[in-house]
């Protein structure tokens, strides 16, 4: 007799902001209650806050993957409560590699790749914008080189917007929404929109209140159906905890069995 039996996967993704030790400590007691399997955390730095984060974690027996990023630069945590390693991904990235983490979680008899990101922003000078627009190059062609891999879940901070993102801004230039397009030639869905075509949601809300959708979880195409649920939890921007709004996504994966 055939069956089928569901595995939820879930992933958490949210920009920490480099925390202080004193916010860092209030996120970590806030994130261990979460129920997600997997979380995400980017604009991570080599500093007390976030080295308090990974070796909380580590205490509390979560698997954590977090290379610690160079001098001034940014990095991406990756906590699981699932059995991870990394993968060889974020080794091909050949600029600002500290800003690409991946691994392989293992969820029982399976495995789902997850690459975090944190992509510089340019703030209009012409040094960050060239890093954005270098690292975006170098990233477009990490994917180019690695868009066969199945079951990959491509998430974080990724400072670009959608093209038809609402409301329009005009600083955006062309080279940054065609990285967003980019994801989809190389086989990487926007799971949030996917899921809600109409819907205008925000993860970071500037001083006058204009909202920006900087935030995304992408899947590849063959987990494209598996996709439950991806939503933005506004609660860590509210009671700053962060400036910025986390991602959700939730899975559910049916395998046939035989008994």
């Amino acid at each position: 007799m055939n069956f089928k039996q569901e595995k939820e996967r879930s992933v958490f993704c949210w920009n920490i902001a480099n925390p202080s030790i004193q916010r860092a400590g209030q996120q970590a007691e806030w994130l261990r209650k979460r129920k997600e399997n997997v979380l995400v955390l980017t604009e991570a730095k080599q500093s007390q806050g976030c080295v308090f984060l990974e070796r909380y974690f580590q205490a509390y027996g979560y698997n954590v993957i977090f290379p610690k990023p160079e001098g001034n630069e940014y990095g991406v945590m990756i906590v699981s409560k699932l059995p991870l390693r990394e993968s060889g991904f974020s080794d091909s990235v050949s600029y600002l590699r500290s800003r690409v983490t991946s691994a392989i979680v293992q969820f029982q008899d399976e495995t789902l790749e997850v690459i975090g990101v944190y992509v510089p922003s340019r703030d209009n000078g012409y040094e960050k914008t060239q890093k954005k627009k270098l690292f975006l190059k170098v990233l477009a062609e990490t994917l180019m080189s690695n868009c066969l891999s199945a079951r990959r879940i491509f998430c974080g901070d990724l400072n670009i917007l959608e093209p038809n993102h609402v409301p329009h801004y005009p600083f955006f230039e062309d080279w940054e929404y065609d990285f967003y397009r980019v994801l989809d030639k190389y086989q990487l869905n926007d799971a949030f929109r996917h899921l809600n075509p109409n819907c205008q949601e925000y993860s970071w809300v500037g001083r006058t209140e204009d909202g920006y959708r900087y935030d995304h979880c992408f899947v590849s195409t063959d987990l494209l159906s598996s996709v439950r649920a991806c939503y933005y939890l506004h609660q860590p921007r509210i009671e700053r905890l962060s400036d910025h709004s986390a991602i959700i996504m939730e899975l559910v994966l049916s395998k046939v069995e035989e008994s």
